[in-house]
């Protein structure tokens, strides 16, 4: 009997983690059903069949990431429960998934107490993020140091960086604003100076570490 019981859908590609976490979770006595995916659209398939009390995603699939399996999982459930398992602790990621204003994440190395204590904590409508994730968010929260680096960016700057961050090069940003090259390369100068970076894919990791941009901005 399942009833008053919690049904949780797994969804991991590694079939061992996913076998692993499947037999665990289900020695709880509070857990009922534990059904699993290795795929997106084997997710998308499960979600649209029967409800569930809590969705455990990897970040990492196949055919969609976990951010877009979230999305699917919140138009049909907007106040769904959703703990994230991943092996990414950057710090964008975190706050990524924070933005998708998940219920909890954990990484995959973390211990069979945590787990229980996550899925435990989230069940009972509160959020758990693990304690490496806690450490890195109070370290990147420091909104003086955030605030006062992007204090030191003009508005063109910023403006630059996020064509930077799209990819686009020098002659390409340069013509998208109607200006030199050499103007461009001053400006991206500048910018390595002020945020201490030492080549433009640390130049947009700190960027969006500070919150001066966002991963998916846009010019």
């Amino acid at each position: 009997m399942n009833e008053g019981k919690s049904n949780i859908l797994l969804v991991d590609d590694h079939a061992l983690i996913l076998q692993g976490m499947k037999h665990l979770i289900q020695q709880m006595p509070e857990i009922g059903n534990v059904s699993t995916a290795s795929t997106g659209k084997e997710a998308v398939h499960i979600i649209n069949s029967q409800p569930f009390d809590l969705y455990m995603l990897d970040l990492e699939l196949p055919d969609m990431t976990g951010f877009e399996l979230i999305e699917v999982i919140r138009e049909k459930k907007t106040q769904a429960r959703i703990l994230i398992s991943t092996m990414h602790e950057e710090i964008w990621t975190i706050k990524r998934l924070i933005q998708n204003n998940i219920d909890g994440a954990v990484l995959k190395s973390t211990d069979t107490f945590e787990l229980k204590l996550a899925i435990q904590k989230i069940m009972g409508g509160e959020t758990y993020f693990c304690r490496r994730f806690e450490r890195i968010l109070q370290r990147s929260n420091n909104s003086k140091v955030e605030s006062s680096v992007k204090d030191r960016l003009t508005q063109r700057e910023i403006e630059v960086l996020k064509a930077i961050a799209q990819g686009l090069n020098t002659r390409e940003i340069a013509e998208f604003f109607h200006v030199s090259s050499n103007t461009i390369e001053s400006h991206r100068k500048n910018l390595m100076i002020k945020l201490e970076a030492k080549n433009a894919v640390d130049l947009v990791l700190k960027a969006i570490n500070y919150g001066i941009i966002s991963i998916d901005n846009k010019l």
